[in-house]
């Protein structure tokens, strides 16, 4: 996969560079489009980009707590259940033990 993604991108670098030499869109083309870098990155991106993160954030914050409250609460259903079950199991047997010594 390798060496398909190598050929793909060097395929594509020529074909930017024919591209940009039989279509010069930009009269300051010193490089081609796909090599260029971005240095600038604006104070208000930044604080925009740290506003969203602190709010994902707390929501990822608020959604483990809550996660956490559902599955105590789960359990204390499941023991309760278990519990009444388990009662409702020994009142059972009981019933049939006196049941058979009366029968005998």
């Amino acid at each position: 996969m390798k060496l398909l993604f190598r050929v793909r991108e060097f395929t594509w670098a020529i074909v930017s560079e024919i591209e940009d030499w039989l279509y010069p869109y930009r009269t300051d083309a010193d490089e081609p489009l796909w090599s260029e870098k971005t240095d600038s990155i604006d104070d208000s991106v930044v604080s925009y980009m740290k506003v969203q993160m602190d709010a994902n954030n707390d929501r990822i914050e608020r959604l483990q707590s809550e996660m956490l409250y559902v599955t105590s609460q789960i359990n204390d259903i499941n023991s309760l259940l278990t519990k009444h079950n388990m009662n409702e199991g020994q009142e059972g047997s009981e019933t049939i033990i006196k049941e058979g010594k009366e029968t005998s």
